[in-house]
């Protein structure tokens, strides 16, 4: 099983990791509640390196995700452009989202951390002819996260104007402490969010490099406890709970990540359907309740399944419990007829079930 790079260097409890994706993972370094306003009013320090990282070379490449993939990616020209996309199924069903990014000469593509290899077969599948080859360049490769409203401030004094200046989805190369590094603005929270990436015989050093050049931007570590928060206030859909080969993009929210004037890529068919005669039937809301023992469980609950007048109308996905409070923030997807903020649904229908109410998202901050 994976490990985070900064994981054992920072003398993690077994009690303070998690298993998510299959790696082991810091859950907290402090508190979340700290953790959490690092994120949203200063600056936090994120290990990202779970996040799959793929090197697509050849001259068709762009050409070939292009036709696996939503976005129009054959806009991709000049070196340090990137877009996000989804790759789909014959269904136009969710197999993943990729951030494709155009190098002088390769693509990089992230990918979620299990997605890896059903990108890198989707690939393989699809190459007949084409000059492309593909290579998976996670476990060589650490990543690391500054994230917040300080972050662009914290990223000049780090590596200059240039790289703090990016617009999302953009890259760029500079050096960190003398280290190589390919800085990566992905806002993937709706927060701005710069990734770090560079060879993982550096991750510590670029750790305690940043934490302290940090010190006076608010930087403080942060796990996947609060990340998960700052995630589901911001309604921000994740591989394997939200994204998944049982929705389709429309539903989970990603039409920014769709052109519908491109050429035909997999799945297009059923996506453009679903689009123009208004056939999504299914949607992703917020959900909020009061939890009756004191927390949501990890991410899911007891009745995950949401009902009215006794039929099943939804699902939960995602949900945590905002701290010091019993109140619970979840996603889910709901039928279209009742996906309105403000309707109230039973979370369950047996005599524990809980009053769960829909919430237009992103959450309001607690």
């Amino acid at each position: 099983m994976p490990t985070s790079p900064t994981l054992e260097r920072q003398g993690r409890a077994g009690e303070q990791v998690r298993e998510v994706f299959g790696w082991r993972l810091p859950s907290v370094y402090s508190t979340v509640p700290e953790e959490y306003e690092a994120a949203t009013g200063a600056t936090a320090l994120l290990d990202h390196s779970y996040i799959g990282r793929l090197k697509v070379k050849g001259a068709d490449g762009i050409d070939l995700l292009n036709r696996l993939t939503t976005n129009k990616l054959d806009d991709l020209v000049v070196t340090g452009q990137g877009m996000p996309t989804v790759l789909t199924s014959n269904k136009g069903r969710i197999l993943d989202v990729l951030y494709v990014l155009k190098r002088d000469d390769h693509l990089l593509v992230l990918c979620g951390p299990e997605g890896r290899q059903t990108a890198v077969d989707r690939i393989d599948f699809y190459t007949f002819a084409e000059d492309v080859s593909i290579q998976d360049i996670t476990e060589g490769t650490a990543m690391l996260a500054i994230m917040g409203p300080q972050a662009p401030d914290l990223l000049e004094a780090l590596a200059g104007r240039e790289s703090a200046d990016l617009t999302p989805y953009g890259s760029t190369h500079t050096a960190i402490d003398g280290i190589d590094a390919l800085v990566v603005r992905t806002d993937f929270t709706r927060l701005p969010c710069y990734e770090v990436i560079a060879d993982v015989s550096h991750a510590e050093q670029l750790w305690r490099h940043m934490l302290k050049a940090g010190e006076g931007f608010g930087v403080r570590p942060m796990g996947m406890d609060a990340l998960e928060l700052v995630r589901v206030e911001r309604g921000v859909p994740q591989y394997g709970r939200e994204m998944t080969e049982g929705h389709n993009p429309l539903e989970a929210s990603l039409l920014e990540f769709i052109s519908f004037n491109k050429g035909c890529y997999v799945g297009q068919e059923v996506v453009a359907r679903l689009d123009t005669y208004d056939k999504v039937q299914n949607h992703l809301v917020g959900l909020s309740w009061r939890s009756k023992d004191g927390e949501a469980k990890d991410g899911e609950t007891d009745h995950s399944g949401l009902f009215l007048e006794e039929k099943k109308v939804g699902e939960v996905t995602s949900a945590v419990t905002r701290p010091g409070t019993d109140s619970v923030i979840g996603l889910g997807y709901v039928k279209k007829a009742h996906a309105e903020p403000g309707v109230r649904l039973s979370l369950g229908r047996d005599q524990g079930a809980i009053e769960a109410m829909v919430e237009e998202l992103p959450f309001k901050p607690a």
